[in-house]
């Protein structure tokens, strides 16, 4: 019994020093658009603080905030890689003069406290669902994580007394 006696701070003390904090993660849908018209994103991947990926090629966008997926679990995003181009691809008769464009970067630090900011906004609005956008125009990319709280719906009250938007801006790469 002494031998265990011994062996159990060891034990306990590994256990708490080698493990991390658990990311922060949210559930969220998938949204792909634009508001500059119609692009084709052919590739379009998020890659998470711990390693997981989204994917945001939904093809042929035209509108915002555009296709959307049910998504699921993400936490911050730290890096994005994609590829997309103005027009429709081979179904457009009127394929834009500008160059397919490119993107590989990592996003700012900052990203998972601009969604814990967001996702505690709200005094009474326990919704955690919220959306992980991407959005193209042209050669410039915009992420954005939003919460949709309708006021006819849902009670909108801010902690805060000044109102914020609804949306909060992620990232943003332009050539």
């Amino acid at each position: 019994m002494t031998k265990w006696k011994a062996f159990l701070p060891l034990l306990l003390s590994v256990a708490v020093l080698g493990c991390e904090p658990e990311p922060y993660t949210a559930e969220v849908g998938f949204t792909n658009g634009s508001s500059t018209g119609r692009h084709s994103v052919y590739k379009m991947t998020i890659t998470t603080v711990s390693g997981g990926k989204a994917n945001f090629a939904m093809g042929g966008v035209s509108g915002y905030p555009g296709a959307h997926s049910s998504g699921g679990r993400i936490d911050a995003p730290a890096y994005i890689e994609g590829e997309w181009e103005e027009g429709w691809g081979f179904a457009d008769d009127d394929i834009s003069s500008t160059p397919h464009h490119r993107i590989s970067a990592p996003i700012p630090d900052n990203a998972e406290a601009k969604m814990k900011t967001m996702d505690n906004y709200y005094q009474n609005f326990d919704r955690d669902y919220g959306s992980m956008e991407v959005i193209v125009d042209g050669p410039r990319v915009r992420v954005f994580y939003s919460k949709s709280c309708v006021d006819m719906y849902d009670d909108c009250t801010p902690k805060a007394l000044h109102r914020m938007w609804w949306k909060v801006f992620l990232f943003k790469f332009s050539d």
